[in-house]
């Protein structure tokens, strides 16, 4: 959903002649707001960030991009109508589309019919006519930027366009984009032309039909590996859409069509009312989401405040502060219900981390307040919070309570998934370099300076483990001093005959560095790549053994009482696995499906029982022992992948499903199972795609990409307790030892606080 908050303190009154009414969200490359012309037209501004703004390359290439986008005219684009790329702090202004974005709609929605599809696809295939016209490549159109209009939709977001001369400014070898609808050029490093936005328009399209993209979920490297070497799967795409959608999606760009071609070829439509090829009042598209949007065009625009309101000093004695029934943030958009049965998978998210924004000024000691519906409709949706039929006996239920956050420090760093290890917080911050801080303080420890290992993997016996670079070079770091320990060339892992290719999941525990890697074959090869699971030490970086696979590996990895589970795909089906972990000796093979698909994506070992959630939906219970099922359970959702962690507690097995890759527009839902039979306990639906990150006081702990932290009773998945942690897109990034959380603030810094959940 769309939405716009009010302003914060520090938050600009003008920019340029515009002024400055209430914040629309925030990217990499700066903050956007809801604004006003000096004619009263309402505008989104989008400003830089103050690192990026000091740094003279990027202004020019920033200047360079306004430029481009400015010679973008087109009836289904958002112009850019001002900017000022030499300001303080570079600004550009758009247009502003009071509209809904297509993954939101379709996440809420479920799938579009053939019509709606069509009008899609005509509208998107003008925009980037328009756009190849101006000389501009998108290079980033997914369905967060689409956004739904009654007269069509609007491509948005021309923020790491270029000018297609300019593509030398891109940094080398670096991809940009989102999973799924990157064209495969793109991911093997060649040059990226229109037809690379071609290949994601045809993604878009069959994720407007089927509820997914066409290559499927899981982790962005998988999603990644399948559009370079796999076919799309277009098998529930309408037989009217699916050749068209099948030659955008052609792995070579010369084969797919013009956008003149698909401007004609598509526009072939009817609308609801019967009209051809015409765009009016909504009629075009859904009739649930043309509701939705018709309901933005009575949404009043904000007025700005008078004056924001200053951040307490730092040394005040605060108490917690509850915020009232009544919402903070004035939605743009109102969309319906979410649907309670089958109807579309949403989205997917994978290697992208997650992030989230605080609600005060940058270094302010704050109290974050608990809202009851802060900002989504519900937190939940369906009456599944007492599917277990118990009821509350004593203490307090989540419902009862009162959840917050008091910040205790905020760190000049800002960092991607920070772990948490020897009283340190470790990262990757923005400016690709790993850094540690001090748990206690926030304070600067060490920097390790090459960029080239900015992947972090994980910590184990003073070792920091990272990977990068396209060698697969994996150094380890010692935590106290950051100072490089050794360094293991991906060679060392690699067969005979074979060249790495990626990693698709390293896991650091016990002492020991396990990869799971693909590796390319010779040219003229029957299949394109084979697969290893090695382990190397931590201390050294020597290789201690290593297993080659032949399919394909799963993404999920853990470690327990000295044995490796995982999965993969073999001749015969996918299969859950257990091996030594000393010597790679396997121990069992289970095989999950006859099919090939399906694999692990989360991975618990609790006592005797290994638990494998796979990625269409099927939770397996696995005697750890001797391989053999115990039960199987598969929730009635639509989104059903997995997602890390499993938890598993007095008797439940607690996870949440969603798409697990990385676009930003799906709900999921959170699950309680019985551990000892795989009986469902309760399920709990949930506007976005939820992270668990634990207990707290007999609640769940879990976190939502619309930027909430929520509790919800375990015994009965009931729940009104929940936290605002971002007023915008990231969400919370990373939970730590008990009760402190550590996140990013969509602030460029990174903050700890003391989680609390009281009686009311």
């Amino acid at each position: 959903m769309q939405a716009y908050v009010p302003l914060q303190t520090g938050d600009p009154e003008r920019v340029g002649p515009y002024r400055i009414v209430a914040r629309l969200g925030s990217g990499g490359m700066g903050r956007v707001y809801l604004a006003g012309s000096p004619g009263g037209r309402a505008a989104a501004v989008k400003v830089v960030h103050e690192d990026l703004a000091e740094d003279p390359a990027f202004r020019r290439r920033f200047g360079r991009e306004v430029a481009a986008a400015q010679r973008v005219a087109g009836p289904f684009t958002a112009p850019v109508v001002d900017a000022d790329p030499d300001a303080d702090l570079p600004w550009l202004a758009t247009a502003f589309v009071p509209g809904v974005a297509l993954g939101t709609a379709v996440a809420a929605h479920g799938v579009w019919p053939e019509r709606s599809v069509r009008a899609l696809g005509s509208g998107l295939a003008e925009a980037l006519d328009a756009i190849h016209r101006a000389d501009v490549v998108h290079r980033d159109l997914k369905p967060s930027n689409v956004l739904l209009a009654p007269d069509g939709p609007r491509v948005i977001d021309f923020g790491i366009s270029v000018a297609a001369d300019d593509t030398k400014l891109t940094t080398t070898g670096a991809v940009v984009g989102s999973p799924g609808y990157l064209p495969p050029e793109q991911l093997v490093g060649r040059e990226v032309g229109p037809p690379g936005d071609v290949f994601a328009l045809g993604a878009l399209l069959a994720y407007a039909a089927t509820g997914t993209g066409p290559f499927g979920g899981g982790p962005a490297h998988g999603v990644n590996y399948r559009v370079v070497h796999e076919d799309p799967d277009l098998e529930r795409v309408p037989d009217g859409l699916a050749e068209v959608v099948a030659r955008c999606l052609a792995k070579d760009p010369r084969q797919r069509p013009e956008v003149a071609e698909l401007v004609g070829e598509l526009g072939r439509w009817e609308a609801a009312d019967g009209t051809r090829g015409t765009f009016t009042a909504g009629m075009w598209l859904p009739a649930p989401v043309a509701a939705d949007v018709a309901a933005l065009g009575v949404e009043p625009l904000p007025q700005a405040p008078a004056q924001a309101t200053a951040a307490p000093p730092a040394d005040a004695d605060l108490p917690t502060v509850t915020v009232g029934p009544a919402p903070t943030a004035v939605a743009t958009a109102r969309l319906g219900t979410q649907p309670t049965g089958p109807s579309s998978d949403a989205r997917s998210r994978g290697a992208t981390r997650r992030r989230t924004a605080v609600l005060a000024a940058a270094g302010a000691f704050v109290v974050l307040a608990v809202v009851a519906g802060l900002l989504l409709p519900r937190a939940f949706s369906g009456s599944s919070g007492r599917g277990n039929g118990t009821e509350s006996s004593g203490r307090p239920t989540a419902a009862a309570k009162q959840l917050a956050v008091r910040e205790q420090w905020s760190s000049d760093q800002d960092l991607w998934q920070p772990v948490l290890a020897d009283g340190k917080v470790v990262g990757k911050g923005k400016d690709d370099l790993l850094h540690a801080v001090d748990a206690e303080s926030g304070d600067a420890v060490w920097t390790y300076p090459d960029p080239s290992a900015s992947s972090l993997e994980g910590v184990s016996d003073g070792v920091v483990v990272a990977t990068g670079g396209e060698k697969g070079t994996i150094r380890g770091i010692a935590l106290d001093g950051g100072k490089q320990v050794w360094s293991v060339p991906a060679e060392a892992h690699t067969a005979p005959g074979t060249t790495f290719h990626l990693y698709l999941r390293v896991l650091v525990a016990d002492g020991t560095v396990y990869v799971n890697a693909m590796y390319d074959l010779p040219e003229g090869s029957e299949r394109s790549g084979r697969y290893a699971v090695s382990a190397l030490d931590v201390a050294t970086g020597r290789l201690k053994w290593t297993r080659p696979v032949e399919y394909g590996l799963s993404h999920a990895l853990a470690v327990e009482d000295g044995v490796l589970y995982g999965g993969m795909w073999e001749e015969g089906g996918t299969f859950f696995y257990a091996l030594d972990a000393e010597t790679g000796e396997q121990r069992w093979r289970y095989r999950a499906s006859q099919e090939i698909g399906g694999g692990a994506t989360a991975i618990k070992v609790a006592g005797d029982t290994v638990y494998f959630g796979a990625e269409r939906g099927v939770l397996h219970a696995v005697d750890a022992r001797r391989g053999t099922r115990l039960w199987t359970y598969e929730p009635d959702v639509e989104v059903r992948d997995w997602l890390e962690p499993l938890v598993v507690t007095d008797g439940m097995v607690l996870g949440c499903t969603g798409e697990n890759n990385g676009s930003v527009s799906g709900s999921g839902d959170v699950h309680a199972v019985a551990a000892a039979t795989g009986r469902p306990l309760w399920s709990a639906h949930t506007g976005t795609e939820p992270e668990l990150h634990g207990l707290l006081d007999g609640s769940v702990l879990f976190s939502t990409e619309a930027g909430t932290l929520h509790t919800a009773d375990a015994r009965t998945g009931e729940s009104a307790a929940q936290v605002r942690l971002s007023s915008g897109d990231p969400d919370v990034a990373a939970a730590g030892d008990d009760d402190r959380v550590y996140f990013d603030g969509g602030d460029g810094r990174l903050h700890a606080g003391r989680i609390s959940l009281t009686d009311r």
